[in-house]
């Protein structure tokens, strides 16, 4: 079993990162229950937005590449914290990040 996040109390960098995980953790989830062949709503945009209620459509495919990197995350297009984060793709309906510096160090961590 997963152990639950806990809430940050530090760096900006480090509520930014942990925010990005818990929404990577809830789509990891999702992921699980479609590969079982359980019915998921869209994926949770993983901006550094603690409240955004945004949600994706990705393919298996798409959702692998996030996935490839602990660094890597999906948002929607704009959802981006330009000083901590590299948009690396562009996709109409959502963007892939690397998060950079201490938030990507945070966010290896928590992956």
């Amino acid at each position: 079993m997963t152990e639950p996040l806990q809430p940050p109390f530090g760096t900006q960098d480090e509520r930014i990162a942990h925010n990005e995980a818990w929404s990577r953790r809830l789509n990891e989830r999702k992921a699980e229950w479609i590969d079982s062949g359980q019915l998921a709503a869209g994926f949770r945009c993983e901006c550094w937005e603690p409240d955004c209620g945004v949600r994706l459509r990705l393919s298996g495919s798409e959702w692998r590449k996030v996935r490839s990197r602990p660094n890597r995350f999906a948002v929607a297009p704009g959802h981006v914290s330009a000083d901590v984060e590299t948009v690396v793709e562009q996709h109409p309906h959502f963007w892939i990040l690397d998060k950079q510096g201490e938030a990507g160090d945070v966010a290896e961590k928590l992956a």
